[in-house]
């Protein structure tokens, strides 16, 4: 018998071996094919399937890397063995890693992975080889390729949100975590991570707010931060953080913060719109000091417009219009102030002090320009809103005197004397209007 008819005489038997479940007997008869013609390709094949079923996976895919090398297939033929290949890597792989093997785990998934690409079990079970080793973030761009392919089960996002709790990445933990409760709404390990998340944000609000009390707002802002990876619609949440960051200064931050809170609770949502606007005047205030007053007037433009009613923005702005010979504009503002506090003494005196120095500095201007007149009404109202000058009533003095009113000069001098004895001014007029 010439060799090739003993080669298709063990490649007969072989074959009835495998379709009667011998597979030891095939073994034994694909080996000695083998021997007969070692550069043919089917015997490793069938050689590979029957040690495949003896669960002799190693061997297996020794034969099936051996038959793809060996003869020319058409593009269907090694697309079939490669991801025959593939499968049989794959199921070694786990083998493996049943023993703890993760190394020769990943490394054999790589393989798999090279010459099936688009198999989503094998970055997923790669991925658990690497959690295996720990190596969660190798673990977490696999499990993202198996969730790009379009492979992710709800397990399969459960594992990431496990696996972003490990790495810290809360954000991610929530996302993943509400991606499989849409999967699966009834996922019972994803329900429990999520009711976990959503007690752990209170701890970290409930902490935020103690530590503000204990005067550590830079903590509060950390404990905030990973309460809103973890509760990222909250927009109480949002609004504790800003005001955190308000605390410290970080006022830009602050207004991102609180802008959001108040779209996140729909456009109402008053007690994070006042810290808003008090931001914005904060802003503003940081602007002047420097001297940059456009920028401040459009901050403090941004308060007053914020919907709350307050004080503080009003006089802000109108010691910025001051700053920018805007007096008019300065003037109703300041009055647009006073009529916020009717019954705050305090506030109304530290207003109205700053009137009186706009009347009397309108009033200068009009007496250096011979108009003492209007001059003289002007102090009057700067006397009006601060009858505490001297030199408020030396003004008007001034310019009533120019208006021949010589009685009414000589009242707001013995008036300025008696607020300040010392005025040379008020002392020279008192020797002009009363020589005697």
């Amino acid at each position: 018998m010439d060799l090739s008819n003993k080669f298709a005489t063990r490649l007969k038997a072989a074959e009835d071996a495998l379709a009667g479940g011998r597979h030891e007997q095939a073994v034994t008869e694909l080996t000695a094919a083998i021997f007969l013609k070692p550069s043919e390709a089917r015997p490793y094949l069938l050689r590979g399937e029957a040690l495949a079923e003896l669960c002799d996976f190693h061997s297996a895919i020794i034969n099936h890397r051996k038959a793809l090398q060996l003869t020319p297939q058409t593009a269907a033929e090694r697309r079939d063995r490669t991801e025959r290949l593939a499968e049989l890597l794959d199921l070694r792989a786990l083998s493996l890693m049943d023993d703890g093997a993760f190394d020769s785990s990943i490394e054999l998934l790589g393989e798999a992975l090279a010459l099936a690409p688009k198999t989503s079990s094998l970055p997923l079970h790669r991925a658990l080889a690497h959690t295996g080793r720990e190596e969660y973030e190798a673990a977490l761009r696999d499990l993202e390729a198996c969730v790009a392919s379009g492979g992710a089960s709800a397990d399969v996002h459960f594992l990431r949100a496990k696996l972003s709790l490990l790495g810290r990445d809360l954000a991610a933990a929530r996302e993943a975590a509400d991606a499989a409760l849409a999967l699966e709404p009834g996922h019972a390990q994803a329900t429990e991570l999520r009711e976990a998340m959503t007690a752990c944000a209170a701890v970290y609000t409930e902490e935020s707010t103690k530590l503000v009390l204990l005067g550590s707002p830079a903590a509060a802002v950390t404990n905030l931060t990973h309460a809103m990876a973890l509760s990222p619609d909250d927009a109480s949440l949002r609004m504790r953080r800003g005001a955190a960051q308000r605390s410290l200064g970080e006022l830009d931050a602050a207004v991102v913060d609180l802008e959001i809170a108040v779209e996140q609770a729909g456009g109402s949502y008053p007690a994070a719109s006042r810290l808003l606007v008090l931001t914005y005047n904060d802003l503003g205030v940081q602007h002047a000091t420097r001297g940059r007053h456009a920028q401040a007037l459009e901050w403090f433009d941004r308060a007053v417009d914020g919907g709350a009613a307050e004080v503080a923005p009003l006089v802000n702005r109108a010691d910025c219009q001051r700053a920018c010979d805007c007096t008019p504009e300065a003037l109703r503002d300041y009055q647009a102030a006073l009529e916020l506090c009717p019954h705050e003494p305090r506030e109304r005196w530290r207003i109205q002090t700053r009137l009186a120095v706009v009347h009397n500095e309108r009033g200068a201007r009009l007496f250096n320009h011979s108009n003492p007149r209007h001059a003289a009404v002007e102090f009057s109202r700067a006397i009006e809103c601060n009858p505490k000058v001297a030199h408020f009533y030396v003004n008007r003095a001034e310019a009533t005197l120019q208006l021949n009113r010589f009685e009414l000069a000589r009242d707001d001098v013995l008036l300025a004397l008696r607020l300040d004895p010392t005025d040379a001014r008020a002392q020279k007029m008192l020797l002009q209007l009363c020589p005697e």
